[in-house]
């Protein structure tokens, strides 16, 4: 038996307990773990498929007129280390994305900023309410996981409990077999009917709002205690501001009647501990980091965070427990290239990007309007994928550098979800020739750079231990597989923010969006099996489902089964017409990550629209209606 860890995406991170029962490997989740507590999920049990799958691209391939062939790795390293030498920094851009986390995942970066290169910024996941947070509180925390089992009453605000983060939906299972009251709000689709004791279906992107009528119901009935109210920063402003607008309005505006929001203000301003769960996917529309800002202030007015059992829980850096194990330069403004518009952003630039180095992402596929960012590769002199599967980016390349994964190198995971960090070691070996991404990256830095800054591994991984919330050792670590970081198990306690001022900030607006178009929300949500592109080909065979409610006024006498095209401004896909009753009637689901390779992809018709706060990608505000074929 042996221990390693999950490096996917995943807030979970799970521990991994490797065992070989007659000749075959066996992956179970580590029953030793606190969180992990012998289970994993769907995605984690596909791990040994996709590690071993016929498809995997396991030696170099260069593209010479427009086929593939092998390369040795030697060949390939002068190629990219000629190119580089080559180059102006400002012709070469690195994409790095987070399809591969852990203490060793840093080296692209550090070798990339080393050489002052262009680097892209913009999220396509959190990073909306991740500012957010840190901009009301002063840091981005939350109370230790298992304070959720404190709580009497869990409102859970979109998370997709039978599809993302397994382990918190255990808390929430337990939960009820305790009677404890747990109530869902989301556009609905989700399957969370098992995981709640309540449903309130509200209009998609609308978050904001309903948590401004259970905030104006708090201030009119002067709920609101005044000690809170010291501890707040712009506390008149804010409270005008939710004056300006009727509780009728807000209603109406969110699609959640008044006796609901009534019901719902009572729990949180009733002697009840309530903890919060806020989706990932909430902050997925243009005004993503308002709906963070209202539902966290909702839960600061009402006095629920700050002690056991309260608290809301979005999400923590997966790195905040490791120091750097490099010196990296800073990354100049003008370097910064928008991930989301990538080609018009290098059309406008003086100097033409000839070489794209692309690791830890299906850039190609995962974008918004990702039939762009796909003709920026096309365009580009060369192009290196790391990767390990012929997809979207990897046939668009130049040149692809077969990677190690999960299990195959030794590396050390932090979560974006609990306060433990795993030790995910190397216990199977890498078919053909397939080297780790940090191989790759030392040893292309000794080529290229006077000085080496990639040290050998172990020292990594003890330099990036050398922080003040590890307290323990690598070779502790190394021995049990995992170990607890030293963070209080309450997140601003008695109310002790991280601001300068030491309080927390409200909102200053609430936006009220303007209309995007005909047609209903399109919801690109997470799959269950397989996470983002990571999807076997042969799992892409026929016509996608669009998931949408049998009362939809979208629907143009269309019937279940029926195929018909999904279009937006940017274009159309076929689909084929699936419904679901719980679906809010002005949203509608196409499951993320299929390839444009096979017309699965949702991204190509889905604009570059950008959240109000940190650069995210407002992927669920997209307009979308139903043609007939």
């Amino acid at each position: 038996m042996k221990i390693s860890a999950c490096s996917l995406d995943c807030p979970d991170s799970c521990s991994f307990v490797v065992e070989t029962e007659n000749n075959k490997i066996i992956l179970k989740g580590n029953p030793e773990h606190p969180v992990t507590n012998g289970f994993i999920c769907a995605k984690g049990k596909n791990l040994l498929k996709r590690i071993n799958h016929p498809d995997r691209i396991t030696n170099p391939l260069l593209k010479r007129n427009g086929s593939f062939e092998l390369i040795s790795w030697e060949k390939a390293f002068r190629l990219c280390a000629d190119k580089l030498n080559s180059l102006d920094p400002q012709e070469i851009l690195h994409v790095r994305g987070y399809g591969y986390r852990g203490v060793l995942a840093d080296a692209s970066n550090i070798f990339f900023r080393t050489l002052g290169t262009l680097e892209t910024y913009g999220s396509l996941c959190d990073e909306a309410g991740c500012e957010a947070i840190v901009r009301a509180f002063g840091s981005l925390e939350q109370n230790d996981l298992s304070e959720l089992s404190n709580a009497d009453i869990i409102i859970n605000w979109g998370k997709d409990l039978s599809r993302s983060s397994l382990h918190t939906a255990a808390y929430i299972k337990d939960a009820i077999k305790k009677d404890k009251l747990v109530i869902s709000i989301s556009p609905g689709g989700d399957g969370n009917e098992k995981f709640s004791d309540k449903i309130i279906t509200i209009r998609p992107g609308t978050d904001r709002f309903l948590a401004a009528a259970l905030i104006k119901i708090l201030l009119e009935s002067n709920k609101i205690s005044s000690s809170l109210i010291k501890k707040s920063s712009g506390f008149e402003l804010f409270k005008k501001l939710i004056q300006t607008f009727d509780l009728n309005n807000l209603s109406e505006l969110c699609g959640v009647d008044l006796k609901t929001i009534r019901e719902l203000s009572k729990i949180y301003i009733s002697n009840k501990k309530v903890s919060s769960l806020i989706g990932w996917g909430v902050q997925r529309h243009t005004f993503g980091s308002e709906n963070i800002s209202y539902i966290c202030s909702l839960c600061a007015l009402s006095g629920q965070m700050g002690k056991s059992g309260t608290g809301f829980y979005y999400n923590i850096s997966s790195g905040r427990n490791f120091s750097s194990w490099a010196a990296t330069p800073e990354t100049k403004n003008d370097n910064n290239v928008l991930l989301q518009k990538l080609e018009s952003e290098l059309a406008k630039r003086e100097k033409k990007v000839k070489f794209i180095w692309i690791d830890g992402t299906n850039l190609a596929n995962q974008t918004p309007n990702c039939e762009s960012t796909a003709r920026t590769l096309e365009n580009c002199e060369f192009v290196v994928t790391v990767d390990a599967f012929m997809n979207d980016t990897a046939m668009r390349s130049d040149l692809i550098l077969p990677c190690a994964l999960t299990m195959e190198r030794d590396e050390i995971i932090g979560s974006a979800l609990h306060n433990y960090v795993n030790w995910s070691a190397k216990v199977l070996t890498p078919r053909g020739s397939v080297k780790s991404d940090f191989e790759i990256i030392k040893t292309l830095a000794a080529m290229v750079l006077d000085k080496n800054l990639i040290p050998e591994a172990e020292l990594c991984f003890e330099k990036a231990l050398k922080s003040s919330t590890t307290l323990f050792t690598f070779e502790q670590l190394k021995e049990k597989g995992f170990a607890k970081c030293d963070w209080p198990s309450i997140a601003y306690e008695s109310f002790n923010f991280k601001s300068n001022n030491g309080k927390f900030t409200l909102p200053k607006k609430l936006s009220v969006e303007e209309s995007n178009g005909k047609g209903f929300n399109l919801l690109s949500l997470l799959r269950k099996n397989y996470l983002h592109s990571q999807i076997p080909e042969e799992h892409q065979a026929g016509t996608p489902e669009l998931i949408i409610s049998p009362e939809s006024p979208n629907l143009n006498d269309l019937k279940e089964g029926e195929k018909a095209m999904l279009t937006t401004k940017l274009g159309s896909m076929k689909i084929k017409i699936c419904f679901d009753e719980t679906i809010h009637p002005d949203a509608a689901i196409i499951r993320r990550g299929g390839w444009l390779k096979h017309d699965h992809s949702s991204n190509k018709i889905i604009e570059p629209l950008i959240t109000d706060l940190g650069f995210g990608t407002a992927y669920y505000s997209q307009k979308a209606w139903l043609e007939r074929i």
